[in-house]
């Protein structure tokens, strides 16, 4: 029996946790899958692997009878099986593809971000208050109108940076990108080419604000994929060692040209240190032509990796 567990859990927090247990209990006889489906997210640090084990000790369910499905490519459960969703890379190629590589008219960077997160609305203040902004184009759909009990990460930020919190919460939501945005949107942002075309226009590096950024987890989404398939640098906010990883699947991260040594640390300290690689990246003269080749290279392992 497959259960979607999405509704009762997050990158961060769970809840109505009775409920899946009634569900569990159903089908506490079957061999029981309880997917994420495309998510990612780290189930020992959310909490839910812990969960479903009190769960299964109360109905005396053994633990070899349930299993985990998510895009977390470590899948680092301890007490159950848990594997990758295969099926999510199809998901990716029908959000990005491959598209021809123009050379953008400025070194600029991006920084596009849908709902706030504790690194996201970070990342945005960071943004906003150092001496290069005029180079990015941002956007980020977060409002006040977004924190409930279950946003723990924008909770998070609010009670440790409230100072910052107070210096941006009224410029959310954001966007330089020339597009509505309504109050209160927690829409990603539009899949077309043409969007982005114009959009990376002038935008040689993005910061990629992954969804996931706990220890001991790698989740690749769309936010990764689309600077490499639209030809573009990247520096991405994740889980530490997610460069690394994506080296070791044979994509080029560039650390020749870009100080990746933020890729060792995770939350403020990566933001900082992602924003102190940018400023040299920026007071360098780069020619944006002779990478192309290397760009050209990255777009056909994504062909190859999705095929994979």
């Amino acid at each position: 029996m497959v259960i979607d567990i999405r509704p009762y859990c997050g990158a961060s927090s769970c809840w109505d946790t009775e409920i899946l247990a009634c569900k569990i209990s159903q089908y506490q006889n079957q061999y029981i899958i309880l997917d994420l489906n495309y998510e990612g997210w780290d189930i020992v640090e959310n909490g839910i692997e812990q969960v479903v084990k009190n769960i299964a000790d109360e109905l005396n369910i053994p633990y070899k009878n349930i299993s985990f499905v998510s895009s977390d490519r470590f899948c680092k459960s301890k007490v159950f099986d848990h594997k990758i969703n295969k099926k999510f890379l199809n998901l990716l190629t029908r959000t990005v593809t491959v598209q021809d590589i123009s050379i953008p008219i400025a070194n600029n960077y991006g920084l596009f971000c849908g709902r706030g997160t504790n690194e996201r609305l970070y990342s945005f203040w960071k943004h906003k208050n150092w001496k290069y902004t005029n180079y990015g184009k941002v956007s980020l759909h977060a409002t006040i109108e977004h924190i409930n009990e279950y946003d723990s990460d924008y909770v998070k930020f609010l009670c440790e940076h409230n100072e910052k919190w107070q210096d941006i919460k009224d410029l959310l939501p954001y966007t330089d990108l020339g597009h509505t945005l309504p109050l209160g949107s927690n829409q990603v942002e539009c899949t077309s080419p043409k969007f982005w075309n114009e959009i990376y226009n002038d935008v040689t590096v993005e910061i990629v604000c992954e969804t996931n950024t706990t220890t001991d987890t790698f989740f690749i989404t769309e936010k990764t994929l689309r600077p490499i398939v639209y030809g573009r640098l990247f520096m991405v906010i994740g889980s530490p060692k997610f460069e690394a990883h994506l080296k070791e699947l044979g994509f080029d991260i560039f650390d020749d040209i870009l100080d990746k040594t933020y890729d060792d640390k995770s939350s403020y300290l990566r933001i900082d240190s992602v924003f102190r690689s940018l400023e040299k990246f920026l007071s360098t003269d780069f020619n944006f032509q002779n990478i192309l080749p290397r760009l050209k290279a990255n777009q056909e392992r994504f062909n190859t990796f999705t095929n994979e």
